[in-house]
């Protein structure tokens, strides 16, 4: 009877992690039609995505292919207000690259093409670390830092800040950012789980 108990919340628990890998009880692989449960002011609309304005004030983008979602993003958009991620426990603004790495527990990847980039006025950084997870899914963060900040190779990980997070099928991420990539040098690459 103990062993059958325990198979039953090792199983509930594994089923409750991998639903934890959605914003608003929307998963990768979903169909379109499930984002008509979205009860929020849409603000853009293109073939194969469509842009929310989430009730903090930050953007919500979907992007689908073949009627799967396969891209979420949420981006902050510089609200005092509206710091708190729909994913995550992270805070947009607050938490930088270091702390990412810390809770995550490795450094995990960077798409060689798409590592790194400036705007006129910030540093912009692309993170990606693959779920333990069968559903193929990417967690990537957008870190940003402003041009002017005085940052050295030692504290470059504190000054970036998060910016956005991203929730994408793999195969999708690598057919937009490029298949070559670069893992944690330190030896500390693994897969993140899905509760963490």
């Amino acid at each position: 009877m103990k062993i059958i108990l325990a198979l039953l919340i090792t199983s509930c628990l594994a089923f409750s992690s991998a639903d934890n890998i959605s914003i608003l009880g929307i998963k990768i692989h979903d169909k379109e039609s499930s984002l008509k449960k979205i009860k929020l002011d849409t603000v853009a609309v293109d073939e194969g995505m469509i842009k929310f304005r989430t009730e903090n004030g930050n953007d919500l983008s979907f992007t689908m292919k073949k009627g799967k979602i396969v891209y979420m993003e949420n981006d902050w958009l510089h609200e005092a207000n509206g710091k708190k991620p729909l994913f995550s426990g992270f805070r947009f603004g607050e938490t930088s690259l270091r702390d990412i790495r810390k809770t995550l527990g490795t450094n995990g990847f960077t798409h060689t093409d798409h590592a790194a980039f400036t705007s006129e006025t910030e540093l912009i950084e692309f993170n990606c670390f693959e779920f333990d997870s069968p559903n193929n899914e990417i967690f990537a963060t957008v870190t940003t830092c402003p041009l002017d900040t005085s940052i050295t190779e030692s504290t470059i990980a504190d000054s970036l800040k998060l910016a956005a997070v991203i929730i994408c099928d793999k195969g999708y991420l690598d057919n937009i950012w490029g298949e070559k990539k670069v893992y944690d040098d330190k030896g500390h690459y693994k897969k993140i789980k899905p509760g963490f």
